[in-house]
């Protein structure tokens, strides 16, 4: 029908080829979807209570928080997480001083079903980056440079648990 209406349309209108080739073009990208439109992968899991403990427990709290925590009457399930960081110093310039380091956190996730009485999820999983640090001596660049990496070791790692989750669906049982 489409074809039919646009092949009238060329006899009609004498359009060049490019005209032709851009409308097609046009209607072929219709339906294009952007795959990383969002950061964020969201979870159809509600959680009443958070518990954080280890390093960095209060920006992994508030994006746990961001995630998972609901304020509706249905929430079932408790979340506890333990961290641990580790820093390595990756390269190591003449004068000692480092001038690549390695940020790796460790997560353990501990997910209790009130419903059940029991632990379902109870996982470990760790993320690391790199950050480098380029300074003689204090640079608040470089400080600034280290949040940032710390964030977003954090964010992909409670990204890599609502993966999981999401993965599971529904099907969560006892452990």
């Amino acid at each position: 029908m489409f074809l039919e209406k646009l092949l009238i349309l060329l006899q009609i209108k004498n359009l060049n080829k490019f005209v032709l080739f851009f409308i097609f073009f046009l209607y072929s990208c219709s339906n294009f979807d952007f795959v990383y439109n969002s950061n964020d992968t969201s979870s159809e899991l509600s959680v009443a209570e958070i518990l954080v403990s280890g390093s960095s427990n209060d920006i992994i709290k508030k994006i746990l928080s961001n995630r998972f925590l609901s304020t509706e009457s249905a929430e079932d399930y408790k979340l506890s997480v333990s961290s641990k960081m580790d820093t390595k110093s990756v390269v190591i310039e003449n004068d000692q001083t480092a001038s690549t380091v390695e940020i790796k956190y460790t997560l353990e996730y501990i997910l209790f079903d009130h419903n059940k009485d029991c632990v379902v999820i109870k996982e470990n999983i760790s993320s690391l980056s790199t950050y480098n640090s380029r300074a003689e001596s204090y640079n608040f660049g470089s400080d600034l440079s280290k949040e940032q990496v710390n964030e977003e070791v954090i964010r992909d790692n409670i990204n890599k648990f609502a993966y999981q989750i999401n993965t599971r669906g529904n099907n969560l049982g006892c452990l």
